[in-house]
């Protein structure tokens, strides 16, 4: 038997949190002496305690933790939920790295501010073009990221590669949402292609043909694909000192694919119609 000081050490438990347990009737004393009121644990009940935090640390209230122990949950059953717990934080821990590396990239943006040199803007005319693809609302980026990922497994695979132009990301949305992007994805086709395509998760890919646009501001992207903001910013800095305004929704051609989730280096096309601005361009 311990006291609740030696007991609290061997089970990295504050004391507090003992003494409250047993107030609440999740976890007893073994016994308590009647005369010092001293409570005194077993290491019998080292199980119990872990199961205790195991499903607090599952995110469930106290009540329903007491409710699970006397219902005595197999270890097979909270094991199965630890399992989804894990998922979970592995998302979470994946969007915040994710966010941690937009944080980085605005603040190189802020730094570099005023000392780039003049981008390598391209002015060009898109003729209409074959595009079969997917438009959809998305729940931000990784859902794009996802929705690309299965495309470029699929259509090369059905397909061969002869007949295909580049991955392409239209964006359709009027203002950015990140929790709802108006969004098209798919391949601009060199030639004829299916009607449509059904992806194996039941989405369907449909053919149509890209409007030709006059006058196209392209600017190429090498880095992450998080960051072609930085690009885009660049691109709309020499559009405004240029004299050029947006004309229609942007597209993103992928020219060189990441080679993998982790690696995200990758090269992409950022194209924004434009036309000619009706105020005068802004010169430094």
């Amino acid at each position: 038997m311990f006291r609740i000081g030696e007991f609290s050490q061997i089970a990295r438990v504050s004391g507090r949190l003992l003494r409250y347990y047993d107030e609440i009737g999740l976890l007893r004393p073994q016994s308590i002496d009647p005369e010092t009121g001293y409570r005194y644990y077993s290491a019998r009940q080292l199980p119990r305690l872990n199961r205790i935090l195991v499903l607090k640390e599952l995110g469930l209230s106290l009540e329903h933790i007491a409710r699970l122990l006397d219902q005595e949950t197999s270890v097979e059953e909270i094991r199965g939920m630890l399992t989804l717990r894990k998922a979970q934080i592995e998302q979470s821990v994946q969007e915040e790295m994710e966010r941690l590396r937009i944080v980085e990239s605005r603040l190189q943006q802020i730094d570099t501010h005023g000392q780039m040199q003049e981008p390598d803007v391209i002015l060009k005319a898109v003729p209409a073009t074959p595009f079969l693809g997917r438009r959809d609302v998305l729940p931000g980026m990784d859902a794009i990221q996802h929705l690309v990922r299965r495309i470029a497994m699929t259509v090369p695979a059905r397909m061969g590669h002869h007949n295909l132009g580049h991955l392409t990301v239209i964006i359709h949305s009027p203002l950015y949402d990140p929790a709802a992007l108006d969004v098209e994805v798919g391949y601009l086709l060199l030639g004829k292609g299916p009607q449509s395509l059904e992806l194996p998760e039941e989405e369907v890919l449909t053919l149509r043909t890209l409007p030709a646009v006059e006058t196209m501001a392209t600017l190429a992207h090498v880095g992450r694909v998080s960051d072609t903001h930085q690009s885009s910013g660049a691109l709309a800095t020499w559009m405004e000192h240029h004299g050029w305004q947006m004309n229609g929704a942007g597209r993103e051609l992928l020219i060189q694919l990441p080679q993998s989730q982790e690696q995200d280096e990758a090269v992409v096309e950022i194209q924004l119609p434009v036309t000619r601005c009706a105020y005068p361009a802004r010169r430094s």
